[in-house]
């Protein structure tokens, strides 16, 4: 009945997980009730910024080429006349100061090559138009408010097609946002497979039997195909943080299959392995939900998602393993059959470490001073693009893009209306040209007689207020973003403009919200500790063991922030949350070391042994497993699921170190 009903439950989750689609707007991963996101969820609501527009990125071996300026302009009047497209920002709509003439065009007499050079003269507003080399130029194209995400990229291909020899490309958020759309659906069909071939050949070797492999294997895999029926179903869209849950469910079931396995090879058999190991499988489950159950506090909406939708997924592997490991060994085990891998040579120094506990007590402390200095040093660092692959065509396109200096609009100056009326008039013109100097600090910002011509798309829906693009490279990190606004703020006081004007847009609102997010899931991680810690001190009916284990298992997180203040590296939304997840597995070793120390008999060191040779070798196993399960991130098409699986390794490994060699002596030290 049981197996019947899990074959009815995976086919219906996996008709299910047909409807499973993505959701890749990196900037609902800081939406939530902070003032930063409430700010720029006002300004997006006045302006009708939406998704919709486009960045394309223009290259050519020079620009200033009759025949490539000709077609260059031929491609703009083009986009002018697609349906979806309100206006296109380019080089051409940079006026000549005091005139609305482009400034390209204002002396058509003189050589292409010269115009080119009094464009740059311009300032910075062109240098983010157009390379200095002439080589590139980039196109913004502004959609009309009823345009949909995509319309426009839908109607490129013969524009693109006709603008030869022009080599165009898509680029900006739109394209960031597609790109990542991709990767995830190709990591569903990619890496989450690879994952499981991998755990499958891995297991092999480890278990020497193709049944025992089927035993392991099988509750894995329905858990995986339960969560993503159970994603489906619900219509809950993937997104680059639950894109990393169904290898999570995987390689933790698998961990826990083989902690029942090795102990269904003892004397006791099945039944006794699922007595005793069942439990420590159920909180090592519960440890991993509560690490991300810990999330709901960091306050953006993506984060709540993984808090409610990371416990599920822990609960559909579990209940996998609890259903379809005892069904699927009394299927297919027979008799003794080939005992697995017990990984003797490995457990040497942890058996020679038990036997001179002080020498690892010296240690364990050496290391735990090493690693506090670093503690909660690691500097934040968001970036629009941190999903994309540096290395992808995309990549390359937005690194080449900073090298030059060429900007998409993440940021703008919010210019309030100078009479309070709505609509433009010439005081709202001086008002905008010396807004524009101050911010953009170039020639030919100068105002007109007359009111200022300013597309409508950057006007404020009220009539009220202007927006300003300022021109910044996509993927700028936040210590040249921080120097960029530092001028900006500058700038406008300088010219006593602060009072009128300010400043929006993805790139500020990253730079705000990310810091306090960082800190945030930083939180989640000492509740998920101070929370794991309640969990082993009720379960082991001992603070001392409490204390030990949760102090152990947070040594990975440690050395993992000193890595990153050593390399300088940031602290992004992936790397923290790489490591309360980190640690939530990194616990399960701790758990099931103590769980047999727990159920043994003798003296204090007989216990310990015992432990040692039966949680021993499953815990090496299942740590390769999953090390080499979460390798499979690395065929991700996306830069930010590679970076969470190499941490987690390293966690996996240090956490294996450190419940080998410091656990078993710890303990022979404090409990007498």
């Amino acid at each position: 009945m049981a197996g019947l009903l899990a074959l009815i439950v995976t086919a219906i989750a996996a008709f299910g997980a047909r409807d499973l689609h993505v959701d890749a707007d990196v900037v609902s991963a800081l939406s939530g009730d902070s003032e930063g996101y409430l700010a720029y969820r006002a300004f997006q609501d006045r302006f009708a910024l939406g998704r919709a527009d486009e960045a394309l990125l223009v290259r050519t071996s020079d620009l200033s080429d009759p025949f490539a300026f000709e077609a260059l302009e031929n491609l703009i009047l083009d986009l002018q006349f697609t349906d979806g497209v309100a206006e296109v920002v380019s080089l051409f709509s940079l006026p000549a100061e005091g005139t609305t003439t482009p400034l390209i065009l204002a002396d058509p007499g003189a050589p292409l090559a010269d115009r080119f050079a009094t464009l740059h003269q311009a300032g910075p507003a062109a240098g983010a138009l157009v390379a200095e080399d002439r080589t590139a130029a980039l196109l913004h194209v502004i959609a009309t408010p009823d345009a949909a995400p995509g319309d426009i990229f839908a109607e490129l291909d013969p524009l693109i097609e006709a603008a030869a020899p022009l080599q165009i490309v898509s680029v900006g958020q739109a394209a960031v946002e597609r790109q990542i759309s991709f990767a995830l659906i190709r990591d569903q069909v990619v890496v989450t497979p690879v994952a499981i071939l991998i755990c499958i050949i891995v297991g092999a070797i480890i278990l020497r039997s193709i049944p025992a492999v089927l035993v392991c294997a099988v509750p894995a895999i329905c858990g995986v195909v339960w969560f993503m029926g159970l994603l489906g179903w619900s219509g809950q869209a993937l997104d680059p943080w639950l894109a990393t849950l169904p290898t999570l469910v995987m390689v933790l079931a698998f961990a826990d299959t083989l902690h029942l396995f090795y102990a269904s090879r003892d004397t006791g058999g099945l039944n006794a392995a699922i007595r005793e190991v069942l439990p420590a499988a159920a909180m090592t489950s519960l440890t991993s939900a509560l690490a991300l159950a810990s999330f709901a506090i960091a306050g953006t909406d993506a984060l709540l998602g993984l808090a409610l939708w990371g416990p599920l997924a822990m609960l559909c592997g579990f209940s996998a393993v609890c259903v379809l490991f005892p069904l699927m060994s009394r299927l297919l085990i027979r008799g003794d059959g080939a005992q697995p891998v017990q990984f003797r040579l490995p457990l040497a120094p942890a058996r020679a470490g038990l036997r001179h506990p002080r020498v690892m007590a010296v240690l364990a402390l050496v290391t735990a001073i090493a690693l506090l200095p670093a503690l909660n040093r690691s500097e934040p660092s968001f970036s629009l693009s941190e999903h994309i692959r540096e290395t992808s065509p995309l990549g390359q396109d937005l690194a080449y893009m900073e090298a030059e200096g060429l900007g998409s609009a993440s940021l703008f100056v919010v210019i309030d209306d100078a009479d309070g009326v709505p609509g433009l008039d010439a005081e709202d013109g001086d008002r905008i040209a010396a807004v524009a100097n101050a911010a953009l600090s170039g020639a030919g910002n100068g105002a007109g007689d007359g009111p200022p011509q300013v597309p409508e798309r950057f006007r404020a829906e009220d009539g009220l207020s202007i927006a300003l693009p300022v021109l910044l490279p996509l993927g700028i990190g936040p210590d040249s973003f921080g120097a960029e606004l530092e001028r900006l703020n500058a700038a406008l006081d300088a010219a006593e403009l602060s009072e009128v004007t300010t400043l929006a847009g993805q790139s500020l609102l990253g730079h705000q919200v990310v810091p306090d997010t960082v800190a945030a899931m930083r939180l989640s991680f000492y509740i998920a500790l101070a929370a794991i810690a309640l969990v082993v001190a009720v379960s082991q009916r001992s603070l001392v063991l409490a204390l030990l284990a949760t102090a152990i298992s947070a040594m990975p997180m440690l050395a993992i922030e000193a890595v990153l203040v050593v390399t300088g590296a940031g602290m992004t939304m992936t790397v923290a949350f790489a490591l309360t997840v980190a640690f939530g597995i990194a616990v399960d070793d701790t758990i099931h070391y103590l769980n047999r120390w727990r159920l043994s008999g003798g003296t204090r060191n007989e216990r310990l042994a015992h432990a040692l040779d039966h949680a021993g070798p499953p815990m090496i196993a299942s740590t390769l497993i999953m090390t080499l399960g979460f390798g499979a991130t690395v065929f991700s098409a996306t830069a930010s699921l590679p970076e969470f699986g190499v941490f987690v390794m390293l966690a996996l490994w240090m956490a294996l170190f450190a419940d080998l060699g410091f656990l078993p002596a710890l303990i022979r030290m404090v409990k007498r």
